[in-house]
This record gives C-alpha cells, sequence and structure tokens, in this order.
C-alpha cells in the first residue's frame, strides 16, 4: 500500500507517515507540488491540505482508482468543493492550525477503512477504553422527543456547558427525524413517511433505528443508525454546501442543507457510514475540553464510507 503525502511542514508529514506506516502502508513525502505527479504511480492514497485541493483533484481525475485526503486548519467549505467535484475524495479531517497534524486516532480509523477495507468501527471505537454508553430507544414520536431530553440530561450530569447539551439535543433530533421519516421505504423502495414529518408514527422493530450515546470524559459521541442504508453522498457534501451557502434551494437534491448544518454546528466530526440496503450509521464526535467560542470557528471533519 503506497502513500503520497503533499505537506510542505516536514513534523506533520511524517507525524502522518508514521500512523500510515503502522497499519504497513509506505509513504512517500512531497513538499513542492511540482514535484507530486511523478511520485503517483502505484499509490493507492493522496493526502493534503485542502490548500492545494485543487491540483490534488486535477490528479486525481486523470488516476482511476487512486484516492485522495484532505486535512485542513480552515473551515470546510473549500474542502467540501473539492468533494464535490470529485468523487474519489470522500475525508476531510480537521486539524487545530497548521502547524499540527489531524487527530491521531481520526488519521489511523480513516487510514485504516481505506486501505485496509475494515468496515464500520464499533462505536467504542470513537471512545476510550472505560468509557459510559447508553443506548435508546426510540420506535414512536414520543421516544423520539424522550431520548433528545434524556441526550441533554446525560451531558448535564458531565457538567459541560449547557450549550453543549443542546447542540446534542438539536444533533439528535435532526438524526432520528432522518432515520425515522427519511429513511423507512416499504418494498417497493417507496418513502413510507417521508410526505409529513409533523405526523405521529410507530416504527415496527425491522425499521426502528439504534441509538447511542457515550463519553470517556474527553469526547461525547452520538450514532443514530436506520436498517435502510439509502443515504447518498450527494445528500451529505451537497446539503452542506448549500447549508453553507445560506440555504439556497436545488431541488435536484433536495432541501436547503439545513439539516446538515446542524450536523456540522454540533460536531467536531461527523461519519457517515452507509451499507447499502442495509444501514446507515451517522456519528458524531465533541471534543468536551474544546472551547465553545473556538469550536465555532475551528475547522470540522467529514467523512463518507460506502460499501
Amino acid at each position: 500500500m503506497q502513500v503520497v503525502i503533499l505537506e510542505r511542514n516536514k513534523l506533520v508529514a511524517r507525524r502522518a507517515a508514521r500512523h500510515f506506516a503502522s497499519i504497513g502502508a509506505t509513504c512517500t513525502l512531497v513538499e513542492d507540488p511540482a514535484a507530486l505527479a511523478p511520485a503517483l504511480p502505484g499509490a493507492a492514497l493522496l493526502c493534503s491540505d485542502a490548500f492545494d485541493g485543487d491540483l490534488i483533484v486535477e490528479l486525481l481525475r486523470n488516476r482511476p482508482g487512486l484516492r485522495g485526503l484532505l486535512w485542513t486548519a480552515e473551515p470546510i467549505k473549500r474542502s467540501l468543493r473539492h468533494m464535490q467535484d470529485c468523487p474519489a475524495i470522500s475525508h476531510v479531517l480537521a486539524r487545530k492550525d497548521f502547524e499540527s497534524p489531524p487527530r491521531p486516532w481520526e488519521l489511523l480509523m480513516a487510514a485504516r477503512r481505506i486501505l485496509l477495507g475494515d468496515g464500520a468501527p464499533p462505536f467504542t471505537a470513537y471512545l476510550d477504553w472505560g468509557a459510559q454508553i447508553i443506548s435508546l430507544a426510540v420506535s414512536t414520536t414520543a421516544d423520539r422527543d424522550r431520548a433528545v431530553g434524556n441526550v441533554q440530561e446525560f451531558i448535564a450530569r458531565l457538567q459541560a456547558p449547557k450549550r453543549v447539551g443542546e447542540m446534542f439535543g438539536e444533533l439528535a433530533h435532526e438524526l432520528l427525524m432522518n432515520a425515522m421519516y427519511d429513511a423507512p421505504v416499504d418494498a417497493t423502495g417507496h418513502p413510507m413517511y417521508a410526505a409529513d414529518r409533523k405526523a405521529e408514527i410507530t416504527l415496527s422493530a425491522a425499521q426502528q433505528p439504534t441509538v447511542l450515546l457515550g463519553t470517556d470524559g474527553t469526547k461525547l459521541a452520538l450514532q443514530v443508525r436506520d436498517p435502510f442504508g439509502r443515504l447518498q453522498r450527494n445528500h451529505v457534501v451537497g446539503g452542506l454546501l448549500r447549508g453553507l451557502s445560506g440555504g439556497e434551494m436545488d431541488q435536484s437534491h433536495g432541501g436547503a442543507g439545513l439539516g446538515m448544518m446542524v450536523c456540522h454546528n454540533s460536531a467536531a466530526a461527523m461519519f457517515f457510514d452507509v451499507m447499502r440496503g442495509r444501514a446507515t450509521e451517522v456519528t458524531a464526535v465533541f471534543e468536551l475540553d474544546q472551547n465553545l467560542r473556538e469550536f465555532r470557528t475551528s475547522a470540522k471533519s467529514l467523512h463518507f464510507f460506502a460499501s
């Protein structure tokens, strides 16, 4: 497995390479963009800062099978445009600043899944060993509202700022609305509840979402899983782009991206896992030690996996 890393900061490049090497990959480190193309033959993954995204997109377009991974210390909008332009890029990793590498656990998780083909990790993988994890049962709209309240109560017990509980409550509500109303389809593939998201519904055992919430005292994680696996990559990337662009409507892809903005504004990292026709898992991770004022303007991570 050959990985090519374009990174001007040598320390950042070496740290990133160490994580790829830990799973058996061989890394080529490049500082000068002009020297990048000759290093690509045989490579499986090309990594760089989103600052060089235009070049990365150009190189990926002409090399079928080569995947791209971006990292950035900036707001995600520039990276999203690269993701929209290039289907080979489905991962953007946030970093604190241009002198820092992406979060180690996140980079390693992405590396294993992209290069080794690992499937969706267990929920425990997003948290340190010993984390507290609870499961919330949801089959009705009343259950949904109770689950949102349980999320907020759980976070309140952590002595986290009230706003964190509010954000994750909004996030839980949004993810559950998607899992309960948008995801279910009948035997012919026709949406069952999407026409009226205000209707009271009761889901059968085969339709019910799974909700997990956990913390290790440093990170907070929320995961909602539906048993349908219908989420499309363009719904995620395009929806978030529309939301960041002020909610510009696009009927060809549906909606103004407001739901994706709730996800983006609530988490440091979002993971979308789609197992076609079987399940969709959406996992949000928030770092409890991060200052909320800094969080609002910091870079955010986005991952989309499909199988």
